[in-house]
């Protein structure tokens, strides 16, 4: 994959020399402090922003599981209520597949075009020498 991209994309020689850990070469002083500037950071910043979101999309899910299966309880045989509840609980579950889902279609995709699965969900970005 490395050899497809210095085919399509020509090495860049740049006017003065780049560390070997600076990637963003004269941008890196101009970027806000938030932002990591050096690439094993980087790595880490991206799997933690992905961690981040998954949790919060099981933590929701969690949630609207509880309320739903609440409102179940609570119903007190009102039909409209319960095909509530019951709603809930199919949209939730339905999120959790698409959570599970969504890792192992990635995971197929990173081992058709990288050879490894956890390529995409785990990135090792390497600096690219000319």
């Amino acid at each position: 994959m490395s050899n497809l991209i210095h085919i399509l994309i020509k090495p860049v020689i740049a006017a003065k020399p780049v560390a070997p850990g600076d990637f963003l070469g004269d941008l890196g002083a101009q970027l806000p402090s938030g932002i990591p500037q050096e690439l094993v950071k980087t790595t880490d910043y991206l799997s933690g922003i992905i961690r981040f979101i998954v949790i919060i999309a099981g933590l929701f899910a969690l949630w609207q599981f509880l309320s739903g299966g609440l409102g179940m309880i609570t119903s007190g045989g009102d039909k409209g209520k319960v095909t509530e509840a019951q709603h809930k609980i199919t949209m939730s579950i339905t999120g959790l597949i698409i959570i599970a889902a969504s890792f192992l279609i990635i995971g197929i995709i990173s081992k058709l075009l990288f050879g490894d699965f956890t390529t995409i969900l785990v990135p090792s970005l390497e600096t690219v020498s000319p």
